[in-house]
């Protein structure tokens, strides 16, 4: 099962902006979350369309199952 923790920002345009995570560590808890999420507010490195991040919004983990068929078989 494939997992990716998104956040969710607001920024100063009034939009949201989402930052995907691929494979998060196990067992995260909100405040490790909340905190990681306000470093990278402070930091000021990510924009949308040139607007910063100014509030948290959101955080979930995303859980899908992926099956792949092997299409190559039946050539």
């Amino acid at each position: 099962m494939a997992q990716v923790l998104e956040l969710k920002f607001d920024t100063a345009n009034g939009k949201t902006m989402t930052l995907s995570i691929n494979e998060p560590k196990a067992n995260l808890t909100a405040t490790e979350i909340a905190a990681a999420m306000q470093t990278i507010m402070t930091a000021d490195v990510f924009h949308n369309e040139g607007h910063g991040l100014v509030a948290i919004n959101q955080a979930r983990i995303v859980e899908r199952n992926v099956s792949e068929f092997n299409l190559t078989q039946n050539r």
